[in-house]
């Protein structure tokens, strides 16, 4: 399992950066939260990732700090909602 990413940032959109690490490309969903926390493009980013697999896909999940990475983790638990709806949620974390 892929735990942490540590590249350039070679791409970035408000669900998705892409992190290039030795040379190979990593596309990393991500909350709005860790978009707006990652700086320009070709610096240098740190993500925590959760990677979920499926039988048909590998999906990476990426997060600036533990705690939202901790609240996506908890809400995987639920049942009914998959991962990809519940990547938007850890701004709400402080809430709650």
């Amino acid at each position: 399992m892929i735990g942490q990413l540590r590249g350039w940032l070679a791409g970035k959109r408000p669900n998705q950066v892409l992190v290039d690490v030795g040379g190979v490309g990593y596309l990393v969903q991500v909350p709005l939260s860790t978009y707006a926390a990652l700086g320009e493009l070709h610096t240098e980013v740190t993500l925590l990732i959760h990677t979920h697999v499926r039988e048909d896909a590998l999906a990476l999940y990426g997060f600036v700090s533990a705690r939202e990475k901790h609240f996506f983790e908890m809400l995987l638990s639920a049942s009914g909602v998959g991962p990809a709806s519940k990547s938007w949620c850890p701004p709400f974390a402080s809430a709650i």
